[in-house]
């Protein structure tokens, strides 16, 4: 049964008041303090607020009402002073809500509160940019996860200021963050203008293998998302090779961050980067934040289990998706230009720590229990080992090659000595 739009509105909206009832604080107002109406505070104001809109620690009054007026600065509805930007008072806004969690509730719901019957469009698509923003950096309680979810939800097929493209694209933010959870730092400037445009101008980084293949599409000659041979191209040539701890230093934060937002922006340039570690570390991010693993969960238990039979190793990964497949291979190959003994004379890295640092990104324990995930760990090392020292795989067929039967992995025909 498919209930009228208009039911569907006013069930969701009882659901939103309801939420208000039970966590909002009570708002007075004029010479006989007249209790505000629920949907009242629920709605756009050039005004301030006295109080919170959620019920709140009394320390943290000053922040609300802080927050909301610097929420009213970037979406026009304030006079802004001199000597302050949209930047510097999102950055307040995102710290805030980072450092003090109980605030992560009204900055959501502060910003809901302007966009609903907002008056004007230049607002309305500020305050959606805001909500790019923050559904990146933090995610709401579970008290107003389902709320904030519908609210949202509302807004889907709302086409004025392409408000339908931003509210999906924070619907998909959303879901994410609720299971990762919050950034344990603030946006970099660089970062907050990519979230402004992340819903017109999609990103590689944290989509599905799929949805990437299909945005490069234009690109007929690669087989895989051109990040990966970029980045592993990147740390050859900035003598990744010579450069101890190789995979296992992290590269500079802002220098990594800057690199990520060029290549999300479509600028496939590492100038200026002269540190082999900034890509080495964005390589295994991209991998990280892939919403699956490259080595997909339905074969994980198959990999614990013949983590030492090269055998059954090769035969799982190339029974992977394609796309999978080819990726997989192709890291393998470019980790083992890694593991010959002059390489480990300056890198200190040998197979035993590249499958340490690796293992984790290409495998993912889909078990929650910390004992479980320590047990495993050893065992998912063991099968990258394995495959390491005994893969043969030609890594540009894997990029490049339409043709699916070259791109395998085989075993190699003398194992190599352990390194």
């Amino acid at each position: 049964m498919i209930l009228p739009s208009s039911l569907q509105y006013d069930i969701s909206q009882f659901a939103i008041d309801g939420f208000a009832q039970k966590y909002f604080a009570t708002h007075k107002k004029g010479l006989f303090r007249r209790r505000v109406p629920m949907r009242e505070m629920l709605e756009w104001t050039k005004d301030s607020i006295n109080k919170p809109l959620m019920m709140l620690n009394k320390d943290l009054h000053k922040d609300a009402l802080r927050c909301f007026r610097m929420i009213q600065m970037v979406m026009g509805d304030r006079h802004r002073p001199r000597n302050s930007n949209d930047i510097e008072d999102l950055q307040s806004i995102l710290s805030c809500g980072i450092t003090k969690g109980q605030m992560r509730d009204e900055i959501y719901v502060q910003v809901c509160k302007q966009l609903n019957n907002n008056p004007r469009g230049t607002s309305i698509k500020k305050g959606w940019e805001i909500l790019c923003t923050v559904c990146i950096t933090f995610p709401p309680s579970k008290n107003l996860e389902s709320y904030l979810t519908q609210f949202v939800q509302q807004h889907h097929q709302v086409t004025e200021n392409e408000v339908n493209v931003m509210s999906q694209h924070v619907s998909i933010k959303l879901k994410r963050i609720c299971i990762r959870g919050a950034k344990g730092k603030v946006l970099t400037a660089a970062e907050i203008e990519r979230a402004k445009v992340a819903p017109f101008k999609p990103s590689v980084f944290g989509e599905s293998l799929g949805y990437i293949m299909e945005m490069e599409k234009q690109d007929e000659a690669l087989q895989i998302p051109k990040i990966v041979p970029f980045l592993a191209d990147a740390v050859i040539r900035l003598n990744g090779q010579q450069t101890e701890g190789i995979f296992r230093v992290p590269g500079d934060a802002d220098d990594v961050t800057e690199l990520r937002v060029r290549i999300e922006n479509g600028n496939y340039d590492a100038t200026g980067i002269t540190d082999p570690n900034v890509p080495a570390s964005l390589l295994k991010y991209w991998i990280r934040d892939l919403p699956e693993p490259p080595i997909t969960e339905e074969f994980y238990d198959d990999c614990i289990a013949c983590s030492e039979d090269i055998d059954k190793a090769i035969e799982i990964i190339n029974k992977l998706p394609d796309v999978n497949r080819r990726i997989v291979l192709y890291i393998l190959s470019f980790l083992q230009e890694f593991i010959d003994p002059d390489v480990i004379k300056h890198t200190l890295m040998n197979v035993h720590n590249l499958a340490m640092v690796y293992a984790p990104n290409l495998l993912r324990c889909p078990s929650e229990k910390l004992t479980t995930v320590l047990e495993n760990s050893k065992y998912e090392q063991a099968f990258l080992r394995s495959l390491l020292l005994q893969l043969n795989v030609d890594k540009d067929a894997c990029a490049y090659d339409t043709n699916s039967e070259k791109t395998i992995g085989l075993k190699k025909e003398e194992e190599n000595s352990m390194i």
